[in-house]
């Protein structure tokens, strides 16, 4: 996988991206936000909606390492904590 996902978001907004992933696989979920000055958070959640990883730091890229304990769907979670920019999201294994 490489790219999966793009769009824009403003304040409060979220967009989610679902996919599967291989157990015992580690990936490196990245969203790229195209503005230095907005703060986008990202949240995994497994097929059960618990919460997997997540990173919600103040910078306006957010990155994620995720080794699943079973093969299955996964949902990301997009959020703009602060501010309006468009971004992309990678997955790579």
């Amino acid at each position: 996988m490489a790219l999966i996902g793009s769009g824009i978001l403003g304040p409060g907004q979220a967009e989610y991206v679902d996919l599967v992933l291989q157990s015992g696989v580690t990936y490196s979920i990245f969203v790229d936000a195209s503005d230095p000055s907005v703060d986008f958070d990202l949240y995994v959640f497994d097929e059960r909606g618990g919460a997997v990883a997540q990173d919600t730091t103040t910078d306006s890229d957010a990155l994620c390492y995720v080794t699943p304990l079973w093969t299955g769907p996964f949902r990301l979670v997009v959020k703009a904590a602060r501010g309006m920019s468009t971004y992309t999201v990678s997955v790579n294994a």
